[in-house]
């Protein structure tokens, strides 16, 4: 049974007022790479990587689309992700070989993510406060950076007691270390979304409204 189209619009204008958020950047950006920021340079290792493929294939993907068809865009797409994704894989094992098998086969998942970040080069793709789809980009390679540095730095002091060469044994021994796992990273993760939605409600809406008022 078909929807009525008042009601097929309105679903499909919230279905877009959620993917245009800063919300969903940061957390559809930050997953793949979740189970492993287990440390601060983890979290930052791995964030990094997810950024360099998001921005590479933000870049590549208008060019491809000029110069391909809706049927051998992804194809194309999927195997410049996959140059981006070795390409990746070897500059981080020369840099820090123990980071690199500590990443293991989330260092892919976390550059292949790119693959389904390449709506930023979309022209009508733009999330708040940036200006354009490029600047979406680059928001949010940083956001994910920033984000998954956050939970490897909190997963590190909650699950071992350990900062920045300062041990705290009895923190790492209560129930609180729970939050190193897995679990406790979506927990940490939500946090970073709760955060992001509050500026989303104050302070990138005031930037909003003032450039709206300029206009």
């Amino acid at each position: 049974m078909a929807l009525h189209p008042y009601i097929a619009n309105l679903r499909q204008a919230r279905l877009e007022k959620v993917l245009s958020s800063p919300v969903f950047l940061v957390v559809a950006g930050s997953l793949p790479g979740l189970a492993v920021a287990n440390t601060l340079e983890q979290g930052f290792a791995i964030g990094v990587v997810s950024a360099v493929s998001i921005l590479a294939m933000a870049l590549v993907m208008p060019l491809v689309n000029r110069l391909t068809n809706w049927v051998t865009r992804i194809p194309v797409a999927l195997m410049i992700s996959a140059a981006v994704v070795a390409l990746l894989q070897l500059a981080v094992y020369v840099i820090d070989p123990a980071v690199a098998d500590a990443l293991g086969m989330y260092l892919s998942l976390a550059a292949t993510n790119a693959l389904a970040m390449t709506f930023v080069a979309k022209s009508d793709f733009v999330v708040k406060p940036a200006k354009g789809s490029l600047a979406t980009a680059v928001f949010g390679a940083v956001a994910v950076v920033l984000t998954l540095s956050f939970v490897g730095l909190a997963n590190g002091i909650l699950s071992t007691g350990e900062i920045f060469g300062l041990t705290m044994n009895e923190l790492a021994e209560t129930p609180v270390a729970a939050f190193g796992k897995p679990v406790g990273s979506l927990l940490v993760l939500t946090l970073v979304a709760v955060f992001v939605q509050s500026l989303e409600g104050g302070i990138f809406r005031t930037a909003s409204a003032s450039d709206g008022g300029e206009k």
